[in-house]
């Protein structure tokens, strides 16, 4: 049943994540357009690429805890027994489970502390902006748990 539902979910954060690299894109090339044909760049280019860089960054990392492709050390495979990686992965998988509560934790903090602000060139509130931490961190915490509990039965 988890199994469904994050299969539906990260479709989803990785039809937003190809989003937000094209806006990333779109926007860079169309500043770098402006800047040196027209001679007249957008205040807005940078806000919005920086926007778009962001949540793309932050999608992706919980799309690397769901696919099991994030960076780790793979020297071990030749040296330890299989019962024993999988105890090393799932500790490893428990950190990164605190690391993740505490990005939570923290993202909504920060968000009461940019509440009121807005970017100058676009006029959007910081809290769309660094909105992406907590709400990464809830796909993120929903893939390590997922991943836990395949570690835990067997299913590497």
């Amino acid at each position: 049943m988890l199994k469904k539902f994050t299969r539906g979910l990260y479709k989803i954060v990785e039809a937003l994540s190809v989003l937000f690299v094209f806006g990333m894109v779109a926007t860079i090339c169309y500043v770098v357009f402006a800047r040196y044909v027209m001679n007249s760049a957008p205040r807005w280019g940078e806000e919005v690429a920086l926007f778009c860089m962001v949540w793309f960054s932050l999608l992706s990392a919980s799309m690397a805890i769901w696919d099991n492709r994030h960076i780790r050390v793979t020297v071990w495979e030749m040296f330890l027994s299989k019962k024993t990686l999988r105890i090393l992965e799932a500790i490893v998988h428990f950190i990164l489970l605190g690391i993740i509560v505490l990005m939570f934790y923290y993202g909504l903090d920060l968000l009461k502390v940019v509440a009121r602000g807005k970017m100058s060139g676009t006029g959007i509130s910081y809290l769309y902006l660094y909105g992406a931490v907590p709400i990464s961190a809830l796909f993120m915490l929903i893939a390590a748990i997922q991943r836990i509990g395949e570690i835990l039965a067997d299913k590497s």
